[in-house]
């Protein structure tokens, strides 16, 4: 008994310490966006593991909302296709408006979406469609794929999607501003936007695909300035100072595809039980891992030995000379024992984390 109370006692410890990771709300925070509207980890020093502090002393925690459901969801059946005046491609269902395209003659520079097209309110701005299933062969006139005179858009409230390469390649875009109501982000929907410095990200936000935001300079911003990107509880990235030993804040609710990919210098990390699934790929390629602590015995995680290996980038086979920790019958139990991974339990992480400061 007296063992667990004192295990139960190092986990409280640790989960409070793993609290003072999280950045501030809009208003709050001594780094303000100026919209407010992105949530990130803010820059904080390292005192001992498992105890971050900021330099101004300060944390408000955050709150994680949950994604509100699509009320067009349903509404599948097309009624017409057309153009606007500015050359913006859309397709008109039942109950709402979808803007799909721009034609040849589209030149805008400055491009506020339409909030509404026939009366219909515009919901999303689709994916741009792959030929033949190649990445290397999109349709340029798909979403606002290329479109070298843009330099800034307003996204109205209502649209709750931007899809796939949506924006991709926008060389010149400088500026975005993305509304409340957004809810998805799909994979490169802003890469390759090489001059996009200022944009918002609605505290909503409930997916965000693979490499959405890549080779940008406001993301480059985000990744050299902070330990962690989180989104709406959304852990998507480790930043450019994620070494050594990481503690997830307790309000993140799952950790993204990718999101420690390659990460050199990363040595053991603690993922809370709020969080609830960890993505593909999730923890490849980190060298130097050599402990993750599971307290969700019920996190889901994909039945994949790349989703956390040793392997260095560039080799060809997937293995993990380190352990990994959690409860008894859970979820990272079975994931080892299926990978032939050495397990150990939660009591096991705590008592050997003294030698791992």
């Amino acid at each position: 008994m007296m063992q667990m109370i004192r295990c139960a006692a190092v986990l409280l410890a640790c989960l409070t310490g793993c609290s003072a990771l999280c950045g501030c709300a809009a208003g709050t925070s001594g780094e303000d966006s100026g919209s407010g509207l992105w949530l990130g980890i803010e820059p904080a020093k390292e005192d001992e593991f498992g105890k971050v502090t900021y330099a101004d002393g300060i944390y408000l925690s955050q709150n994680v909302q949950e994604p509100v459901p699509d009320p067009y969801a349903d509404d599948t059946e097309e009624k017409e296709t057309g153009e606007t005046g500015d050359g913006l491609l859309y397709t008109l269902y039942q109950r709402h408006a979808e803007i799909t395209g721009h034609s040849d003659s589209f030149e805008l520079e400055e491009l506020d979406i339409p909030a509404e097209i026939g009366g219909l309110p515009v919901t999303r701005i689709t994916d741009v469609a792959l030929n033949e299933g190649s990445v290397f062969d999109l349709d340029r006139n798909g979403a606002f794929y290329s479109c070298y005179t843009l330099r800034r858009v307003n996204v109205p409230e209502g649209v709750r999607e931007i899809g796939q390469y949506a924006f991709y390649g926008c060389k010149n875009l400088q500026e975005i501003s993305l509304p409340e109501s957004l809810m998805e982000i799909g994979t490169h929907a802003f890469s390759m936007c090489s001059s996009l410095k200022e944009m918002t990200v609605p505290s909503g936000i409930d997916k965000i695909g693979e490499s959405a935001f890549s080779l940008t300079p406001w993301y480059d911003d985000l990744l050299y300035h902070r330990d962690l990107v989180i989104f709406n509880g959304r852990l998507y990235d480790a930043g450019r100072r994620c070494t050594g030993h990481i503690t997830v804040p307790d309000y993140v609710v799952s950790v993204a595809d990718y999101a420690f990919y390659s990460c050199e210098g990363l040595e053991t990390v603690v993922l809370p039980a709020s969080v609830k699934s960890v993505g593909k790929y999730a923890f490849c390629d980190c060298p130097d891992l050599y402990a993750v602590l599971f307290l969700n015995p019920e996190c889901e995680i994909p039945e994949d030995a790349s989703t956390l290996s040793n392997k260095v980038t560039g080799s060809d086979r997937d293995f993990y000379k380190g352990i990994i920790y959690g409860e008894e019958n859970s979820t990272a139990q079975r994931f080892a024992r299926r990978f032939d991974c050495r397990f150990e339990s939660t009591a096991d992480f705590f008592a050997r984390m003294e030698t791992w400061k």
